[in-house]
This record gives C-alpha cells, structure tokens and sequence, in this order.
C-alpha cells in the first residue's frame, strides 16, 4: 500500500516529464518508421548530432526560467559564439605550430569564457539595472548580432575536418560522441548545480523571491551565476554548431530562441519561475528536433515547418497555462476540505 502511494505521488510530482516523455515516445517512433538506418550504429549517431545544440540550449535557457526570467537573446548568442570560434581556429592553431590539439582546446576555452562573459553582462543588467529579463535579453541579443556580424561580416572560416568529425563521430564505433557531451553536460553542470545551495536556492528564487531573500539567500548572486552558466552553454553549442558546418555564418537563420523556450516548458518548466528540470527540458528539445525531422520525410515545405513550430509553441505555452490553474483549484480543494476536517 505504501510502495503504490509513493507511486502516485511521484506521478502526481513529475507528471509533467512523464507526459513528455510519453510523446518523445510516440514521436521517436514515427521517427524510427521513417528512418531506414534507425537500427543500425549511424541511426544514434544521426539522431544526437541532431538534436544535441537544442538539448544543451534548453539546459542554459531552463536556468533562466528557473529565475522567473527569460532569455532572448540565446539564439544570436549562439550564431555570435559560432562565428568566433570558425574565425580564431586556425590563427589559434598557428601560435602552436599548427597544432590542432591544442589550437582546438584553447579556442574552446577562449568561447566558453566569451559566452560565460555575455551571460554574465546579461545577468548585471538585470540584476543591478533592475529590468526585466525579457526587455534586457531581446536587446543583447541585437547586440551579439551586431557583434557576429562584425567578427564576420560573411559566411565562412577554417574549421579542420577532425574538429568536426570529433564532435559529430562515434567512440568505440557505435557510441555518439554528441550522446556523451549530453551526459556530460547533464552529469558535470545540472546534477552538481541542482544538488548544491546554489542550485536550491534557484528553485526558492524562482519560486518566492522575497521568501528567498527574508531566509537569507543571496537573491543578485543566484541569479548573476544562472545567467553566467546559460552563456556558458549557448557558448557549447556554438561550438558545436562550429563543428557540425564547419563555418560561422552570422545570417545562419535560426530557431534556438523559440525552441529552447518551448522544450523547457515541453519539459514542465513553469515561465512564472521555480519549476522544471534538465531531464524534462532533455524530452522537449528531442520531441521538437524530431518532429522537424519528420517534417522533412513528409516532405513538408520548410515554410510550413516554421509554421509548425509556432504552434507547438503555442501549445505548449497553453499547457503551461491550464497546468498551472488545474493544479491551483487542486491545491484551494485540499486547503477547503482540510479546513473542513
């Protein structure tokens, strides 16, 4: 009796992920159906190179949803980080004597503080400027457009074919290399983060934040690090997108913004701030970069596919919405009837 109560409780706590997870299910079926390579060692590896930008996007934009905030400006973030990374490669790479190893690490390392950077800048605007995140986002985002443009003005650069095939390959031939930079990704920045005062004190954010200041938690300094580690991850997946093309483009067009968005809330993500979680946002970003792959077997219009995006974010905003209502009636019934006990 007890084993199948905490059941119901867990259900009842999560039934958002579970849901998601559900309709990844669904989606990676009809997906599987299309896909005539799904089974054999290149189906995994073609699913992950996939949708692995969106799911280490949807992390950083998670974090900032967590705060009761949103972020706009992750998409141009991502194209800016892009374009930096396929124009200082090979320049790095020559003050190591063309060393590709270390030219590779140290151009990593210089984009990821450069995103950490942004995300920080993000941060201090809305922390000490004391502006919404929506207003601050939308226009840093117009400034690492401007700054994309400006690194370079057109499409191009020199990527090495290795760094690409690195971080698009197989380890040990059937293991994605994109799959393990999820779980590192999930493993080395959600679960410590998560688990640690900081990442608690999130959620209290979020959720209450006068409740989190009157018990003592540092309110600027939570947040200042959430918007430093979303950076950091539009950062990762301008490096990705730098080894996927194997070029920066800073006209790329692209739908990081909107997706990211909708795979947190997909994923149970509540945009008033205090609810969702990476497992959760993971289902999302798989369900939206699946369905477009299916759209592109059905032979669907690339307008039509945009258009279908939109509307699953609508839906999924509109879930959000009447989760929340449902779940507020839930809570006055039990207050009543435990005023009537």
């Amino acid at each position: 009796m007890k084993s199948s109560e905490e059941i119901r409780i867990f259900a009842r706590r999560n039934r958002d992920i579970i849901i998601a997870y559900c309709v990844l299910t669904v989606v990676m079926s009809l997906f599987a159906s299309f896909q005539a390579d799904f089974f054999t060692r290149y189906g995994p590896q073609s699913i992950f190179n996939q949708v692995i930008t969106l799911c280490i996007a949807s992390l950083g934009q998670t974090l900032i949803i967590l705060t009761a905030g949103i972020d706009l400006s992750v998409g141009t973030l991502i194209i800016f980080t892009n374009c930096v990374a396929a124009t200082i490669m090979r320049p790095v790479m020559d003050l190591f004597g063309g060393s590709l190893v270390a030219g590779s690490i140290v151009t990593c390392i210089i984009v990821l503080a450069l995103g950490g950077l942004c995300g920080l800048f993000n941060g201090c605007v809305v922390v000490y400027g004391r502006l919404q995140p929506i207003i601050v986002t939308l226009a840093t985002g117009s400034i690492f457009s401007g700054l994309a443009r400006y690194v370079r003005p057109s499409p191009g650069g020199d990527v090495p074919a290795q760094f690409g095939r690195f971080f698009t390959g197989r380890v040990l031939e059937y293991i994605p290399m994109s799959a393990l930079i999820l779980l590192f990704s999930l493993l080395l920045i959600w679960i410590p983060y998560r688990n640690r005062k900081y990442g608690q004190a999130l959620y209290a954010v979020g959720g209450n934040e006068n409740a989190a200041f009157l018990s003592g938690i540092k309110i600027n300094a939570v947040k200042l690090l959430a918007y430093a580690i979303a950076g950091m991850c539009a950062a990762i997946c301008g490096i990705l997108l730098t080894a996927q093309t194997r070029s920066g483009d800073p006209t790329a067009a692209n739908n990081f913004t909107n997706n990211s968005i909708a795979a947190a809330v997909l994923g149970g993500a509540s945009l008033a701030g205090g609810k969702g979680s990476y497992i959760g946002s993971i289902a999302g970003a798989m369900i939206l970069s699946l369905l477009v792959g299916l759209l592109i077997f059905w032979g669907i219009s690339s307008y039509y596919q945009n258009l279908m995006q939109g509307v699953i974010l609508i839906l999924a905003l509109s879930v959000n919405f009447f989760s929340t209502i449902i779940r507020e009636r839930q809570n006055r019934r039990n207050v009543l009837k435990g005023n009537i006990n």
